[in-house]
């Protein structure tokens, strides 16, 4: 066997050791820190989601049942099971002595997991300005959800939105219809825009 052979088996051998060796050696702390955080900052995964009755100081309350019927199938396209409102309502009743929930936020989230088994209460807040002139009727609608944690209260998720819709015609009446078209419209666009951010449920989670 040459000098030259040699040489070449011994660093071989050399290299080998040297790779077996750095591969035993720990991982880094600050490595496993950044694995940590990273967990960490996962939001909480919730999979039945109670929608409490909207808050909302306007006086119309059709508008506050159409929103909320908006977001109860925006949480089913999410793949959120679906609780009936009429069942949740029915079973706030008690607490509110018949009385129509004003301020939802006073109803604390563990409360829901009892009555309906959520795991998430979401609670929504609803605002809508309106300025009629002569020939121009722009509606803005804003929409606030916040999801908190049945368990812990602890909110886990949260958006907001605000989008105007407008309309322009010379004959009054007409420009009245179209302004209520417009509020719904205006109504989806702010609901779509918040409840895209929301993450899946446990039926489209992969």
């Amino acid at each position: 066997m040459t000098i030259f052979k040699i040489i070449f088996i011994a660093l071989s051998v050399w290299c080998v050791s040297a790779c077996s060796l750095f591969s035993a050696l720990p991982v880094p702390s600050f490595l496993k820190s950044e694995e940590k955080l990273s967990a960490k900052s996962e939001p909480q995964m919730v999979n039945v989601i109670a929608l409490l009755p909207v808050e909302s100081d306007a006086a119309d309350g059709k508008n506050v049942i159409m929103l909320r019927t908006k977001l109860c199938e925006e949480l089913r396209f999410k793949g959120y099971p679906f609780v009936d409102t009429s069942l949740i309502d029915a079973k706030l009743m008690p607490l509110t002595e018949g009385k129509t929930i004003r301020k939802s936020n006073v109803i604390p989230p563990g409360v829901m997991e009892e009555l309906v088994g959520a795991d998430g209460v979401m609670y929504c807040t609803f605002s809508k300005s309106k300025k009629t002139k002569l020939f121009y009727a722009p509606v803005t609608v804003s929409v606030s959800c916040a999801l908190r944690s049945a368990k812990t209260g602890e909110t886990v998720w949260n958006a907001s939105s605000t989008s105007t819709s407008r309309s322009v015609h010379l004959n009054r009446k007409t420009l009245e219809m179209k302004s209520k078209g417009d509020l719904e419209e205006a109504m989806e666009e702010a609901v779509s825009e918040v409840m895209e951010t929301l993450p899946y449920g446990p039926r489209l989670r992969g």
